[in-house]
């Protein structure tokens, strides 16, 4: 498959999701009086409670993350000493 196949795909599949999805969404809504407002909370109430909610997610998977990063361990550089034995015979194994 080319790459242009590859996004044209990605993007048909994310608009078939998107108006499938929001199809859904429109037949549940209710109309009328069927759903009243409710006066105990504003609109600013509303999105503090979930805009706050899904940045305090990503705030928490941030921290997450940074906790449990580990730091590669990169070792010295090598030396330019050449290691020698005492005695110039050759190994035996």
């Amino acid at each position: 498959m080319k790459t242009p196949a590859r996004v044209l795909g990605l993007v048909l599949a994310t608009v078939v999701t998107f108006i499938a999805g929001s199809g859904a969404a429109f037949a549940d809504a209710p109309t009328g009086p069927a759903w009243p407002e409710n006066a105990d909370r504003s609109n600013l109430d509303s999105l503090i409670l979930f805009g706050g909610g899904t940045v305090g997610l990503f705030v928490l998977v941030a921290l997450f993350g940074l906790l449990t990063a580990r730091r590669n361990f990169v070792p010295a550089s090598p030396s330019t000493e050449v290691a020698t034995t005492s005695d110039n015979s050759p190994a035996h194994h």
